[in-house]
């Protein structure tokens, strides 16, 4: 992660920040950067000695929300634009200082991911021997590889005093390896000997290097010294060592040489524990009902990425309505309505028609057909209005669909739904739990 990535993200998070004032986050946040003088001593330059003053103000919040990114303790220094220090742009690409915040304590361990959450953690836990060595995490996008390898790097950096752990993603050790091929042997030599001289090289994503010829020689270089010397490797990728086309064959086989393992797409019980962790984490001013939360999870959960982005949209909503009671599912269900869902898809109008027809016991064909039983009628009354609420149909789109109804029919139906929710609790309960029973 880039110096200037962490600085964008801890802006990110002083815009949240109600104890920011208002003032400071519209004149002055958005014309600051952040310099590295040191591994000890980080410099925020900002326009005017007027904007340092109100800097300093919240210079604690700074220092706290920057804290979550760099390792250690370091001091912050407070420079107008016009007494800029002059500033080493070299020693701005030195990262190691970066911490990700990515940690062991707090991976949302499930059946999708467990047995590679206990492979990185034992291959942290002993780097002084050759078990599961490269170790090789696999799997889609989103699932926690990065995480993952980023509790790796923090937990060696913390623990161990003795190894030196170095992490890359696959991108930024290309363009080192592009950057230094213009030099001559002796800086290529030192690039080398910078890497080798780490006991545990990580690449994340290291799928982005196929096809790159001079970078694979590099990298098989690094890869071959490393087993040779009982140093340790980790790498991620989106397919098995074995799918990877583009690589040569004597890689594939280094890679398959320790221990290949899969991180799988979310089971609903995990992205539900992850989602309500990062809700947790973001301090929304509303609680979330668990069934709001489960309705997201199991419709929006594909992987950790879009969970984030979901507390996102829920923080526009605190913002968009700002009561002081809990969300609701019903508000969710509105709210999210514009999202596409990996779930919501399946959810159509026969599915409704199923499992309304099971509440009542009657079938699909009987709802659609002419027969006016009493239990037949409520059933494809239920289901029209379900329909409605949950897809959004039109009266003459739902009559089209229940056997080719008048839209009056479908509006007098529904209309009857919500008046018995109004005036039955019990019917109002039984109607709730049937749709969380639907969305879920």
């Amino acid at each position: 992660m880039e110096l200037s990535v962490v600085w964008q993200k801890v802006l990110s998070e002083l815009y949240l920040d109600k104890t920011v004032d208002q003032e400071i986050k519209n004149e002055f946040l958005p014309f600051t950067n952040l310099y590295k003088k040191n591994s000890k001593e980080f410099i925020i330059e900002a326009k005017s000695t007027l904007a340092l003053s109100f800097l300093n103000q919240i210079s604690g919040q700074i220092k706290t929300f920057l804290s979550s990114y760099i390792n250690g303790d370091f001091e912050l220094l407070f420079f107008s634009t016009k007494n800029l220090p002059k500033i080493d742009h070299e020693a701005q690409n030195d990262l190691n200082f970066i911490k990700s915040g990515q940690l062991f304590e707090n991976f949302v361990i499930g059946k999708s991911n467990r047995q590679a959450f206990i492979a990185a953690k034992y291959f942290s836990e002993s780097v002084d021997n050759s078990v599961f060595n490269p170790l090789f995490i696999y799997g889609d996008s989103g699932l926690g590889k990065t995480h993952l390898l980023e509790s790796i790097t923090n937990f060696i950096k913390d623990k161990s005093t003795n190894n030196k752990v170095l992490y890359l993603k696959a991108d930024e050790f290309t363009s080192q390896v592009v950057s230094i091929l213009n030099s001559g042997d002796a800086d290529i030599e030192k690039f080398k000997n910078d890497i080798l001289k780490n006991d545990v090289f990580i690449i994340d994503d290291v799928h982005f290097l196929t096809k790159r010829d001079k970078t694979n020689e590099f990298l098989f270089y690094i890869i071959n010294n490393f087993l040779e010397n009982g140093k340790k490797l980790a790498f991620s990728s989106d397919k098995n060592p074995e799918s990877l086309n583009g690589f040569e064959r004597r890689m594939i086989t280094r890679f398959n040489s320790g221990l290949s393992v899969c991180v799988e797409t979310l089971d609903p019980q995990t992205a539900e524990d992850i989602l309500k962790l990062r809700i947790g984490e973001f301090k929304l001013k509303r609680s979330v009902e668990p069934a709001a939360i489960k309705f997201l999870a199991n419709n929006f959960g594909g992987d950790a990425r879009k969970l984030k982005s979901l507390v996102n949209r829920l923080e526009l909503l605190v913002m968009s309505n700002p009561v002081d009671s809990t969300i609701t599912l019903d508000e969710v269900v509105v709210f999210f309505k514009d999202i596409p869902s990996s779930n919501l898809g399946k959810l159509n109008v026969k599915r409704i028609k199923e499992i309304i027809g099971d509440k009542f016991g009657v079938s699909v064909k009987a709802i659609d057909g002419k027969a006016r039983t009493t239990a037949i009628k409520d059933a494809r009354h239920v289901a029209m209005f379900f329909v409605k609420i949950l897809l959004n149909h039109t009266s003459t789109q739902i009559g089209s669909e229940f056997g080719g109804r008048d839209h009056s029919t479908v509006l007098s139906a529904i209309s009857k739904i919500e008046k018995n929710i109004y005036e039955d609790k019990k019917f109002k309960k039984l109607i709730d739990s049937w749709k969380n029973e639907i969305m879920n």
